[in-house]
């Protein structure tokens, strides 16, 4: 038995109707479909171009050595040629630093993260463990980078988006270990 995989129609983007209906009846907000907003998981350049590549990724039969887990450091370092700074808890002094070198990757990584995630439950229905770690890490990354910028979160939508993936409860654990394809694979 294979899982159903749900694309959008480049002429539309994203949209209930192209989800997942795992997608749909957990990620309830319009923010999750928006493709103008940059703060939403696709709204940004970045995260509607994730979202692309992750559709490609499972139509494209050809694709190899590639897992979910390494996709966000394959779409910054291997298609955009950028540094990938994986997301982790870091100490106030270190991310400050990190932050005055090199603002703009970790920015992105975090948002190549996210969008990979909220990306695969769209088109799967479903998240590997460690790449919604990877999102709980990512947004923890984003609000600190955020705080310690003086930026604020105005529509609370990091917290919105760490609350419904962590209430997300539909993991590859939660199905047979052969449900689907290896590129689901860890």
């Amino acid at each position: 038995m294979a899982i159903n995989m749900y694309f959008d129609d480049e002429e539309v983007g994203p949209d209930r109707k192209t989800s997942h209906p795992h997608f749909v009846a957990h990620f309830k907000s319009d923010f999750y479909f928006d493709c103008s907003d940059e703060q939403a998981p696709f709204g940004s350049d970045e995260g509607a171009d994730v979202l692309a590549e992750l559709e490609d990724f499972f139509q494209d039969k050809e694709v190899e050595g590639v897992s979910l887990s390494d996709f966000p450091r394959h779409v910054m370092e291997d298609q955009w040629e950028l540094t990938y700074y994986p997301p982790k808890d870091m100490d106030e002094g270190s991310l400050a630093k990190l932050i005055a070198e090199h603002e703009r990757d970790v920015w992105m990584s975090d948002q190549v993260v996210l969008a990979t995630a909220f990306g695969q439950i769209k088109i799967t229905g479903y998240i590997i463990p460690e790449l919604k770690d990877m999102a709980h890490d990512a947004l923890g990354r984003m609000k600190a980078v955020n705080d310690a910028l003086g930026r604020e979160d105005e529509f609370g939508y990091y917290d919105k988006m760490l609350y419904d993936l962590m209430t997300f409860d539909k993991t590859y654990v939660s199905v047979l270990p052969d449900f689907w394809c290896k590129r689901c694979q860890m």
